[in-house]
């Protein structure tokens, strides 16, 4: 679980800098924390998109990174599941609005796109769950691209959660703290980088990407 401590400890670390942050000091002393909301839709790969009832996620941005919250639901109990992190440092050079999948995986050069790992979860019999991370300004740990975090407050951000199936107890570690644990190589999306498709231990299951919230910052 190492790759989870370094996000909770992120996590703990921006909201200590927050509470810390007298509410009587002068306004322009106070950090800016840019707050945006998401709605939690189903993956384009699973076909029709539509919206997760009683889901949502919210990101919080300032300066020193990004946080975010995603609440969602319709998961299988005894599956593992990660939540992924994209960061279109530069929007404005996507072939679409919002950014499309092309965006981040195979015009990456032109959109400055970074994508790492987020949380990781097995889920219990009420098929709800939160996820919850915390990406530092500047690199981030394992990258796909190398490129970490430009434009905290231009970027549009993704969090795409993957379904790993159920839980193979030999490979529970590499199932929750990676891409490819548990996943057939088969199963995983051809346009994806080697960083992504050797990160981790494969395992029986078809994993697939099934859901999303797309944070469009500033609009």
């Amino acid at each position: 679980m190492y790759r989870r401590t370094i996000f909770v400890l992120g996590l703990l670390l921006m909201l200590l800098m927050l509470v810390l942050t007298s509410p009587l000091s002068a306004k322009s002393d106070m950090p800016k924390v840019q707050h945006t909301t998401a709605a939690v839709s189903t993956h384009p790969s699973q076909g029709d998109v539509r919206v997760i009832e009683g889901a949502h996620a919210d990101l919080y941005v300032t300066e020193d990174g990004i946080m975010f919250d995603f609440q969602t639901a319709e998961l299988e109990e005894g599956h593992v599941y990660t939540a992924w992190v994209a960061i279109v440092n530069n929007p404005e050079n996507c072939a679409s609005t919002p950014c499309a999948g092309p965006d981040l995986v195979t015009n990456t050069n032109n959109t400055n796109t970074e994508i790492t790992y987020g949380d990781g979860i097995l889920v219990g019999a009420d098929k709800r769950m939160e996820f919850t991370g915390f990406l530092p300004v500047g690199d981030v740990p394992e990258p796909w691209y190398g490129v970490g975090i430009t434009n905290p407050f231009g970027a549009q951000i993704f969090v795409v959660i993957n379904d790993h199936g159920p839980l193979v107890p030999e490979l529970a570690t590499s199932m929750l703290n990676s891409y490819r644990g548990g996943c057939t190589d088969e199963s995983l999306p051809k346009p994806f980088p080697d960083t992504a498709k050797s990160d981790g231990e494969a395992g029986p299951n078809a994993c697939r990407l099934i859901q999303v919230a797309v944070f469009q910052q500033g609009q």
